[in-house]
């Protein structure tokens, strides 16, 4: 697998940090006083309540993909001290990554929340933060090796289906 990175340009951060600011607006968290973890519970609750439908302050025309997806980015960079890259991956892929810091590990978070929101695939989002935070790691990853963590992680019994039926 070839991957490019790159810095995003200031504007690009400028907009992300902008939709941060509005999804802790909208979950009603506060980005300096509250835990990483805590705001990562809430992002993940609102994640799953998108999937069932229910009442969430992320409502559908506010990019809850992008809202949820800035929001959880900006703990992994709290927390772990992962970083905003533009990402290529065999001249073909390109997408704005979250990127561990010895490039080990990367997430997706627009696409990841999107894929959960609109039921491709179960929220291990809160999971994923809680293994890192028990070990800062997932398995044994090279330095460099950029392996999408959310492939590899899985509950022992997910929470829910997906199911036509939800």
């Amino acid at each position: 697998m070839k991957v490019q990175e790159s810095p995003p340009d200031e504007e690009r951060l400028g907009l992300i940090e902008a939709v941060i600011g509005d999804g802790a607006a909208l979950l009603g968290v506060d980005l300096e006083a509250d835990s990483p973890q805590a705001i990562m519970q809430k992002v993940n609750e609102a994640v799953v309540d998108l999937v069932f439908e229910r009442p969430t302050p992320v409502a559908d025309d506010d990019n809850p993909d992008l809202v949820l997806g800035a929001l959880w980015g900006a703990q992994m960079a709290r927390q772990f001290q992962w970083y905003w890259a533009d990402v290529v991956i065999d001249d073909e892929f390109n997408e704005f990554a979250m990127i561990s810091p010895n490039r080990e590990m990367i997430i997706f978070p627009f696409s990841f929340a999107a894929a959960c929101i609109h039921k491709q695939c179960v929220c291990t989002i809160l999971l994923a933060f809680n293994m890192l935070l028990e070990n800062d790691r997932i398995g044994e990853i090279a330095p460099g090796a950029y392996e999408n963590i959310m492939l590899m992680i899985h509950h022992i019994v997910p929470p829910y289906t997906l199911d036509s039926e939800g």
